[in-house]
């Protein structure tokens, strides 16, 4: 009877020390983060700064084939170019110059090419109608046409050219040639007639044969 006493306190006496002893605090695992995970914006510490993400605007290249269009300016103080891309087996020139009223022509033609060594002869047609907005509704669906000549050194990338505005409505000249300039196969002497108001006919002339003297002025009483 006293052993079963005994192992009655035995037992009570360990059970009592059992529930002094407190548990160890176990640590919080922490979510493990995958290996090469991208992090989003939102949640970078850099803050957002709109003036680091500003677009540039970058103009794209010019492919390498005969091509006239308008380059509007991107400043006031800038102004309407008509912008002409030339090639030859060796280099590209891209020409400008400052015309805001033969905007985005429908139609560009080389009638003439021709090379003498470094120099290159180049007669360009360019059509296009008459934009609306020029404050003039009267030419809504006008007509502005010119042709120019270039004289190009392909060694230096240097050329000289000569214009002549043969139509323009906000102008008031009228073509007056007989035929359609594009039809000329460059097989002869080419002859532009037009009318610039008053008493005015002046002639145009363009000849294969003596392209380096260019475009040249004839005046009424020049035989032809």
């Amino acid at each position: 009877m006293q052993k079963i006493f005994t192992l009655i306190f035995v037992f009570c006496t360990l059970a009592g020390l059992g529930q002094t002893k407190k548990a160890p605090a176990q640590k919080t695992a922490e979510p493990s983060k995958p290996e090469n995970q991208l992090q989003s914006w939102e949640s970078s510490d850099v803050p957002a700064d709109s003036s680091q993400m500003e677009t540039k605007m970058v103009e794209p290249a010019l492919p390498r084939a005969f091509m006239v269009y308008t380059k509007k300016p991107k400043q006031k103080t800038e102004r309407t170019k008509l912008c002409f891309n030339l090639i030859s087996a060796d280099t590209v020139l891209n020409y400008c110059i400052n015309d805001s009223i033969c905007k985005d022509p429908e139609t560009y033609k080389i009638l003439f090419n021709s090379k003498v060594g470094d120099t290159t002869f180049v007669l360009v047609l360019v059509d296009a109608f008459t934009k609306a907005g020029d404050g003039n509704p009267r030419c809504d669906a006008g007509k502005e046409t010119k042709l120019v000549f270039f004289r190009w050194n392909t060694k230096t990338n240097k050329v000289k050219f000569k214009q002549k505005v043969i139509s323009s409505c906000t102008r008031n000249i009228v073509n007056m040639t007989k035929e359609p300039i594009t039809d000329w196969d460059g097989s002869g002497v080419l002859e532009v007639n037009y009318y610039k108001g008053g008493s005015g006919f002046p002639v145009v002339k363009f000849d294969p044969n003596q392209a380096q003297l260019g475009l040249q002025d004839l005046s009424e009483d020049e035989p032809r």
